[in-house]
């Protein structure tokens, strides 16, 4: 991650505005349709920002590790689950990178990574992808959800590398202003294919959400896969 984009992501948890309660319903789909709720399984949050998805797996006693770059975002979901009576986890939470993950081989039967991986250069991206690899457990689950190349942020004209550019959003009342000066990369199918080519019963699907009557629209691949 670039020096730019690790300052912008830590002012970002700063901001309570930044700090979601709720899980993504693609989340909750994914875990309630491949884990179990036994207190053994182990399931990785990457990018686990103010910890909603943490909670999540906690409350339905799937055992939660997350990971984040922001030291004031794992702060604050260590605080808020000694609140929320899911203390005993707060040892799983870890301030850390995608491109080197604490935890041994073949560790977790799932990982879920939301909203993050396109915040790396490429190069950090194939780092990210066999790290994920490496931890995760021989038929264990993956969830990843990227932008895609339709994504109302991305601009061809000023990409530094390909699929890859520098947020400039003058608009005060799209999200993306808030992530002005950070790199974004923005994935095309037959690149997350070559990515995760070594999976076992990957699948892409992808949803599109307009706003402002239809003025703009968010574009995001969800990808499914299995070591």
């Amino acid at each position: 991650m670039s020096e730019t984009n690790r300052q912008q992501w830590i002012n970002l948890h700063k901001n309570k505005r930044y700090r979601p309660k709720y899980p993504s319903e693609i989340v909750v789909q994914f875990v309630f349709r491949n884990f179990s709720s036994d207190g053994k399984t182990k399931v990785l949050d990457l990018g686990c920002g103010a910890g909603r998805h943490v909670f999540f797996l906690g409350n339905e006693n799937i055992v939660p590790y997350g990971l984040d770059f922001s030291d004031e975002g794992i702060e604050y979901t260590k605080e808020m689950m000694i609140e929320n009576g899911l203390g005993q986890y707060v040892d799983n939470m870890s301030v850390g990178t995608l491109t080197q993950l604490p935890y041994a081989d073949n560790f977790f039967d799932g990982i879920i990574c939301y909203g993050v991986l396109y915040y790396l250069a490429y190069e950090d991206i194939k780092k990210a992808v066999q790290e994920m690899r490496r931890v995760l457990k021989p038929a264990g689950k993956l969830l990843l959800v990227v932008r895609t190349i339709e994504d109302y942020r991305y601009d061809e004209k000023k990409e530094i590398e390909t699929h890859t550019t520098i947020i400039n959003e003058e608009s005060e009342e799209k999200c993306a202003h808030s992530e002005n000066g950070m790199l974004m990369h923005f994935f095309d199918e037959q690149e997350l294919n070559t990515f995760f080519s070594d999976y076992k019963e990957t699948k892409i699907d992808y949803i599109k959400e307009t706003h402002d009557n239809q003025k703009f629209c968010d574009s995001n691949y969800i990808l499914t896969a299995e070591k």
